[in-house]
């Protein structure tokens, strides 16, 4: 589950993987031509890029739908929640929360599409079946972390020829436990509602960011019975490079999903498979929807500070750190920015609204996956979620009487 903190052991202990590279061998894959590849990979964004429009055609049907119930604008709610690792806690926490605000117009929606990424997988997972119990289920897997989640793989952790520095063989027996039978029915039943949840992992023969329909993916599940490429899609978004194993999928090989965008958003408001523009075409005669994106950062948007020694150790940890970070908020406005522009071009009304761990909360022990840290952030994002004015309005339209945070 993607996470700094974690991180950084990949970092600083890269120079001892490089001397010892050559020890111990491994049994290496078939390598194939760099031409081959390549044209395979062409293959596989253009597959991508049908399920991206595919998801769109869908959200339009769905606001088409809804608009035949109602007078006026329909209103698309898309929830977006970002890698963190353990920190996916307070996600975990705000769901609930939100879903307790003492104002019921300012209570979480019924999302029309869920996206996930690292930890956030899991997190959108529960968050698209949209029930109290589902949220509650999935703030209690993150209040009770067991110890043998994560478990070091011995005093020669480093070694070349092994997947991971981590063993989290307990890991994924709780989410094959939590994402069971009966959750894979429930997540197939959403989707036939139109609804979309999507999650995102790293391709690493390819250097790409994949995403799976997971909904598509849990109907042939409920036909086939067949369960472990949900679960093996879920470990493949959290699978942080080197310290969690790669995970293998179609012939290839998948890392944490943040290592490409730790969220998942799309907008594209010029491109003609975008929602804007479809939307024209197949329905012009309707207004565009109104969109809200629901942004849930599982960290905090800027870094505790800290006193940094010459050391190249002390020296990388902050580096990497203040990276992931960068470009997550890089990705967010980038998103607003897209926003503002289609709302002043197109006359489109959308809102992105933004929700992240503050910069002033500090975990109560050290280390990965401690109950102490995983329950006071689940506290924290109860108290959040039921306070409307936690939201940072990063993009609104022109005319709302609220303005977008600086």
């Amino acid at each position: 589950m993607s996470t700094v903190r974690t991180r950084t052991l990949l970092s600083v202990s890269t120079a001892v993987l490089l001397f010892l590279a050559g020890c111990v061998s491994a049994n290496p894959r078939i390598s194939e031509a760099e031409p081959v590849l390549l044209t395979r990979r062409a293959e596989i964004e253009k597959v991508q890029s049908r399920l991206l429009l595919e998801t769109v055609e869908r959200l339009a049907k769905r606001s088409a739908d809804k608009s035949a119930h109602i007078q006026g604008q329909v209103t698309l709610d898309l929830l977006a929640m970002s890698g963190g690792g353990d920190y996916g806690a307070f996600g975990a926490g705000f769901l609930v929360g939100w879903g307790q605000a003492k104002d019921a117009s300012s209570r979480r929606p019924d999302f029309d599409a869920v996206t996930g990424v690292s930890t956030g997988a899991l997190l959108a997972a529960f968050a698209f079946l949209g029930t109290d119990q589902s949220y509650q289920a999935i703030e209690d897997f993150y209040r009770h972390p067991k110890k043998d989640w994560v478990k070091s793989r011995g005093l020669l952790f480093f070694l070349p020829a092994r997947p991971s520095f981590m063993n989290i063989d307990g890991l994924e027996r709780e989410i094959q436990q939590a994402v069971n039978a009966d959750m894979v029915q429930a997540l197939a039943a959403q989707a036939s509602r139109g609804r979309c949840l999507l999650i995102a992992a790293t391709n690493l023969d390819y250097g790409t960011q994949f995403f799976w329909d997971l909904g598509a993916e849990a109907t042939k599940a409920r036909e086939t019975g067949e369960m472990d490429r949900i679960h093996r899609i879920l470990l493949a978004s959290a699978a942080i490079p080197a310290v969690f194993p790669p995970v293998a999928i179609d012939g290839s090989y998948y890392a944490d999903g943040g290592v490409t965008a730790n969220v998942l958003l799309r907008l594209d408001p010029d491109a003609p498979e975008g929602l804007i523009k479809l939307w024209k075409r197949k329905y012009p005669s309707l207004p565009l929807p109104r969109c809200r994106y629901w942004v849930i950062i599982n960290n905090q948007l800027n870094q505790p500070p800290k006193t940094v020694q010459p050391k190249w150790p002390a020296v990388m940890a902050p580096s990497m750190s203040t990276s992931i970070r960068s470009a997550t908020v890089a990705e967010v406005r980038w998103l607003a920015a897209q926003a503002s522009y289609a709302n002043e071009a197109y006359g489109a009304d959308i809102e992105v609204r933004v929700v992240a761990i503050p910069d002033d909360w500090r975990a109560p022990v050290a280390g990965d996956f401690k109950r102490e840290t995983m329950e006071s952030l689940a506290d924290l994002g109860r108290r959040l979620g039921a306070e409307p004015a936690s939201w940072q309005l990063w993009a609104v339209p022109r005319n709302a009487p609220e303005k977008p945070a600086p």
